[in-house]
């Protein structure tokens, strides 16, 4: 008999190349790991991983194990969702993939929420880059994503589930700008942090200054909005962010938001899923949830 937890072990190490991160994944420690799969090797008597220095790959005994354990795990889960339906219970896990933004900000709340309602409900949830998430709704290695101007793809269903107006900000300890309120024009030559151009929220943002012909003096690029935020606290520069990503650091005045008459960018957020997907009653519950229509 093998334990369920020992596949879901090895197809993390499958999945990431890695006995460190399949430990962080799982919440054990990287001794556990390398039990868990020298108990299935000892079991069919077969290395599943060849381990060369840092680098780990499936053995052909690996590689014909992997899709049986994967198959193993999903029937489980199905069959925990479906037993528990037929209780009314809402269990089960739910697969999310959103942007850091999103992540650290807008769902934090939701998320405590849903799980003070339905404790028995585990949140399987990972950050990565907008178009990475596309490529897993696709794959349908998620349940759901969370994205910023979502983007209308075939095979992928979205709806927007809020707007976030973009602001300027800055450090009122080192300040750029010695004004309360100021025009675009006014970021002519200014130190100015901006978002990665890869990103969408950056996209906006570099084209709504080059339409505007304002060339502020860009001394770093971020693609992650707490490093972004960090580099403006400590005088680096100003920046355009969504206001709910500094709803703290206004707060306690960590941040100042200065006023610019001709902005009203607003940045909406969507969640989004495969589609033709069949909702169990925990994702039917969170999808209403994060949508406004429960």
């Amino acid at each position: 008999m093998v334990d369920l937890f020992f596949l879901k072990t090895f197809v993390s190490v499958a999945k990431f190349s890695s006995f460190r991160v399949a430990a962080e994944r799982n919440f054990i420690t990287q001794p556990a790991v390398s039990q868990h799969i020298r108990i299935l090797e000892q079991k069919f008597k077969s290395k599943l991983f060849e381990r060369q220095g840092k680098r780990i790959s499936l053995t052909a005994a690996g590689k014909i194990f992997l899709p049986c354990a994967e198959n193993i795990l999903k029937q489980y889960e199905e069959a925990k969702i479906q037993i528990g339906e037929i209780n009314n219970k809402y269990t089960g896990t739910i697969r999310i993939a959103t942007i850091y933004s999103i992540g650290l900000h807008e769902l934090q709340k939701k998320l405590r929420s849903f799980l003070r309602k339905y404790p028995q409900v585990d949140i399987h949830l990972e950050y990565c880059h907008n178009n990475t998430i596309y490529e897993m709704i696709l794959n349908r290695t998620i349940d759901f994503g969370l994205v910023a101007f979502p983007r209308k793809t075939p095979g992928i269903i979205s709806k927007q589930f809020s707007d976030d107006n973009l602001v300027l900000i800055q450090s009122p300890h080192h300040p750029v700008i010695n004004k309360k309120t100021i025009s675009l024009k006014n970021l002519n030559y200014e130190k100015f942090i901006a978002f990665a151009h890869n990103t969408p929220t950056g996209k906006i943002i570099h084209k709504l200054l080059r339409k505007e012909n304002v060339l502020p003096k860009i001394v770093h690029e971020y693609d992650n909005i707490e490093t972004l935020k960090s580099a403006v606290q400590i005088g680096m520069g100003c920046a355009i962010v969504p206001k709910s990503t500094v709803a703290q650091e206004l707060k306690t005045k960590t941040l100042e938001m200065i006023k610019v008459t001709d902005l009203s960018l607003t940045r909406p957020l969507g969640i989004l899923h495969p589609e033709g997907k069949t909702f169990t009653k925990s994702s039917k519950t969170f999808y209403a949830m994060m949508t406004n229509t429960s």
